[in-house]
């Protein structure tokens, strides 16, 4: 089965179109853009997904990039999504949150990933969401500690196989960043479960 990842970037999705597309389980939605607030089509489609699940298309998660480097700005930045999430009725709804370390404009070293890490995971845990990771070929190599292997990974690499990526195990594989999907217009990523 296959899962899509969107964001405002798609603009306005006829959920009722992607829902039916047999092979599509749901949806990892972008929860909130770089100044914290959340993204303009967040709620919209979270709702929108929900509101046409059936007996395959049965999973929203959300996802949000990291900006912080420590674990105190870490902890601050997923409780104030988290909150914004629980004050709208959503977060109860996601399956998983996962935390995205790839959108700065400096890698993150091991040391602060882990800090990073373990914010986010303490605030998730302290809200009830299971924490996952979204990562690159190139994280899983040289940033993420192996302590993290049990979290769930969400594993980007866009090319023919996933390569080898021990000890740790992706519950999803995003392979595209062009796919194509009835009711949305233009590019959507796309992963596939593992």
């Amino acid at each position: 089965m296959r899962i899509i990842d969107v964001s405002s970037y798609q603009g306005a999705i006829d959920w009722a179109q992607v829902s039916n597309v047999s092979d599509i389980k749901g949806a990892i939605v972008r929860t909130t853009i770089k100044n914290g607030n959340l993204d303009s089509r967040c709620i919209e489609n979270i709702n929108g997904a929900l509101s046409h699940f059936n007996g395959h298309f049965n999973y929203v998660a959300g996802y949000k990039f990291a900006y912080a480097n420590n674990y105190i700005t870490a902890y601050m930045e997923a409780v104030k999504t988290l909150e914004l999430l629980g004050d709208r009725g959503a977060l109860k709804f996601l399956s998983r949150f996962y935390l995205d370390l790839e959108n700065r404009p400096a890698r993150f070293t091991k040391s602060e990933a882990n800090e990073v890490i373990k914010g986010y995971l303490e605030a998730c845990n302290e809200y009830g969401i299971t924490l996952g990771l979204y990562c690159n070929y190139d994280y899983i190599k040289h940033v993420i500690d192996d302590y993290w292997k049990s979290l769930p990974l969400w594993f980007a690499r866009y090319n023919s196989t996933m390569g080898d990526i021990s000890p740790f195990t992706p519950e999803l594989w995003q392979f595209t960043s062009e796919g194509s999907v009835p009711g949305i217009k233009g590019n959507v990523d796309i992963s596939r479960e593992v």
